[in-house]
């Protein structure tokens, strides 16, 4: 009988848990051909948008930039959901042809593109999102080898689209979160990544972060942060503030109040339970902690959750009832 070797476990890391903690959503929601003159716009959402031309080529026009060729192949993201308009030329095009596809009588000449977008339930995504650039572009992402696991994962998702099999919905939103994952990778790898990204990358400093984000209960100094990853406390402490933008005590609180207010929105715990889970002493001292940091009480978080709850599942029931 073959040993159980304990070195052989998955452990989380801390990219892992920033991903999950931050309830990561992922949708593709286009796949579709356009001929002649076109142009997409969906900015704005509030989310981060991404496409994939995967035949012909289209252009990415923004204000203050030139306009941008992407040919097929290429997968495009917007981390911080600058506007922007895909199109079919150079030149932008009148609004009356933005997102007015025409129907394509001859099967030349065609552009596709596959758009979805991502969405973290969580202010704490900022903090990724603000230290990546306007746009993240890779060229001929499927058949690069350096960026071969991407490659793989677009192959897949074309073959999903294509296939209309069962689960396929579920199929593509766990296709395009590991997409984003190898996006994120490929950032690091190109050293394209700063801030935050290299953050939870970089051993020392993911090793202080994967801490507090599972051990967030805790009372963490500086000291014992510093002595457990093994860094002198001033080098910790110098580079954990270039990388994250914050102290770790200031980032420990930050992920405190993001734990609890996951725990007011999708729990029935008590405030006592929540504050003691999230490492405050009493109730009294979570609810200063937290209307000081949010600006609100947990109260009411809780009470707005549970009311847009009550809201949505009366809308649900009422479209559903059958018409008298």
């Amino acid at each position: 009988m073959e040993m159980h070797d304990p070195n052989n476990d998955i452990k989380d890391d801390a990219l892992t848990h920033f991903l999950t903690r931050t309830h990561l959503q992922a949708r593709i929601f286009m796949h579709r051909s356009y001929c002649e003159e076109w142009a997409i716009d969906i900015a704005g959402t509030g989310q981060v948008p991404f496409y994939l031309v995967d035949n012909g080529q289209a252009w990415i026009h923004m204000d203050g930039m030139e306009p941008r060729l992407i040919q097929a192949g290429d997968l495009v993201m917007f981390p911080r959901d600058s506007h922007h308009v895909l199109a079919n030329s150079r030149k932008p095009q009148d609004r009356e042809n933005v997102n007015q596809p025409k129907d394509c009588v001859k099967q030349e000449n065609l552009t596709s593109v596959l758009c979805g977008f991502y969405e973290f339930d969580s202010d704490t995504a900022q903090l990724l999102l603000n230290d990546m650039p306007d746009i993240v572009q890779l060229s001929d992402a499927r058949n690069n080898p350096t960026t071969d696991g991407i490659a793989h994962i677009l192959d897949t998702i074309l073959i999903e689209l294509k296939n209309n099999n069962p689960g396929r919905s579920i199929a593509l939103r766990d296709l395009a979160r590991l997409l984003l994952l190898h996006l994120l990778r490929n950032c690091f790898s190109a050293n394209l990544s700063q801030g935050y990204l290299k953050a939870l990358i970089t051993p020392q400093i993911g090793h202080a972060l994967q801490l507090i984000h599972t051990r967030f209960n805790e009372e963490w100094t500086l000291d014992e942060l510093a002595r457990t990853i093994g860094m002198s406390r001033t080098a910790f402490a110098q580079k954990f503030h270039e990388y994250v933008g914050i102290p770790p005590a200031k980032y420990l609180t930050t992920w405190r109040m993001q734990e609890a207010t996951n725990l007011l929105k999708n729990t029935t715990l008590s405030i006592e339970k929540i504050a003691e889970k999230c490492g405050y002493q009493s109730a009294a001292s979570f609810r200063k902690a937290y209307k000081s940091f949010t600006g609100d009480t947990p109260r009411h978080i809780r009470n707005r959750s549970r009311d847009s709850l009550i809201n949505r599942a009366r809308r649900k029931i009422l479209s559903s009832a059958s018409p008298n």
